[in-house]
């Protein structure tokens, strides 16, 4: 794990971690309850947007996307915390329809709204984390998108299959 304490106006230093090194710094004067980080990342996982159709038309009301394992390793977080397991697209006019592209058949909803799930890699940056209550909120804008490909099998060793 990778620790770094970074000191704020008149309390203890806040001290971020990461799994892996990560591209994304944290912005200088930034503190809790609202933390900006500087940088340009690259994830893999899965997605879901949500939405309802308002005249005809898409009102896009959440894009979260789920970081893989190796992913949420990148992502900066409390240290002492868990992983980062959820991020919530704030750009969702740009983000929605770029992953809505992405995925497979809609996902059935209540109470008029629609969904679909997929997974993809992404690019994001201005990521933050957001204390609210006792609740952590991690987010970031979404940069690009592109289906992730499903392996379906893997070669063993190199090795060349038959008698």
């Amino acid at each position: 794990m990778i620790a770094v304490a970074l000191a704020t106006s008149g309390v203890a230093a806040e001290r971020f971690a990461t799994d892996k090194p990560s591209p994304l710094r944290r912005v200088k004067g930034t503190d809790l309850p609202l933390v900006r980080f500087n940088g340009q990342v690259q994830l893999s996982g899965d997605f879901l947007v949500i939405w309802e159709l308002i005249g005809g038309k898409p009102r896009y009301q959440r894009v979260m996307f789920f970081p893989d394992h190796g992913s949420s390793a990148l992502l900066p977080r409390p240290a002492g915390s868990g992983p980062v397991t959820m991020l919530l697209l704030s750009n969702l006019e740009q983000a929605a329809p770029m992953l809505r592209d992405l995925a497979g058949a809609p996902l059935p909803l209540p109470q008029r709204q629609h969904g679909a799930a997929g997974t993809a890699t992404i690019a994001i940056r201005d990521y933050q984390m957001t204390v609210e209550c006792d609740q952590r909120w991690y987010g970031a804008k979404l940069i690009s998108a592109r289906a992730t490909p499903l392996v379906v099998a893997k070669a063993r060793d190199g090795a060349l299959a038959g008698c």
